[in-house]
């Protein structure tokens, strides 16, 4: 499931128990102990401290929020939670606590409020135009190249490699393979002039798509055998092409902007005692 790739909460750790856990702040009721830090944070400087603790109490009132809402009869919430505890307990190697488990159940609860407020979020036709008019200069886009590419350290290895790459019938799949073989990812994605070495983007920026570069071209990183997959000229994304990304993007700050003030609001209200 999408939900779960990116929910463990970043303060999560085993490093001890409920009954070894140290109580640091009680909030509505709720013990907080360090059960959800790692070791070592005692280390931290005064300001570090507040700032983290500010951030348990916000997630505590957040999630015991929502862990009360119909979100926990949703069957995705069972299922990514059963998912995201087999998970951390396979990479920690032992089974989590009574309080651990609560976290990951009230960061599952929050991704799908989140889906769920994204869903319902609303954006108007007007609203979209206003951003796109007022933000133009995030939608010009200079001269672009997409490349793979490879990086040897030897010129001999790096011609060897390319004259290999020139006999081949598949050359997408064998590209990327010889990359493999290098250690390396291959696919390096979209660059302007300024966000590569500049000798290599005015060489291959003249190259037609699905060209290889005829021989290696040496860079500060050493010589690179690349592959030229796709090439654009300088423009400005027009309105109908950009009008989709920015009513998710507009949607997504609304939803992040009432969930600062939900957060507020029960962070003001709770009752707190350290």
């Amino acid at each position: 499931m999408k939900i779960i790739k990116k929910i463990i909460p970043l303060i999560l750790l085993l490093s001890s128990t409920l009954l070894m856990a140290k109580t640091l702040v009680t909030v509505n009721g709720h013990q907080i102990t360090d059960a959800l830090l790692s070791q070592g944070y005692e280390q931290l400087d005064e300001t570090q401290k507040s700032n983290l603790m500010e951030q348990l109490i916000k997630e505590e009132v957040l999630y015991a929020d929502l862990l009360k809402t119909p979100i926990v009869n949703n069957p995705k919430f069972q299922e990514a939670f059963e998912q995201q505890k087999n998970v951390v307990e396979q990479q920690y190697g032992k089974s989590l606590n009574p309080e651990q488990l609560r976290s990951i159940k009230g960061a599952i609860a929050l991704a799908l409020y989140q889906q769920e407020e994204f869903q319902k979020a609303t954006v108007s036709a007007q609203e979209i135009k206003t951003f796109y008019d007022n933000n133009i200069d995030k939608f010009t886009f200079p001269n672009s190249i997409e490349i793979a590419n490879i990086i040897f350290q030897d010129e001999a290895t790096a011609k060897n490699v390319l004259a290999q790459l020139k006999q081949s019938s598949n050359l997408d799949k064998d590209f990327l393979d010889a990359a493999h073989a290098q250690k390396q990812s291959g696919y390096m994605g979209w660059f302007g002039r300024d966000a590569m070495p500049t000798n290599l983007f005015d060489r291959m920026y003249k190259y037609k798509v699905k060209s290889l570069i005829t021989s290696p071209e040496k860079t500060k990183h050493g010589y690179n055998v690349v592959y030229l997959l796709n090439k654009k000229s300088a423009g400005t994304l027009s309105f109908s092409d950009a009008k989709l990304k920015i009513e998710q993007l507009l949607k997504q700050k609304k939803v992040m902007e009432a969930l600062k003030n939900k957060v507020d609001t029960l962070y003001g209200n709770a009752k707190i005692v350290y």
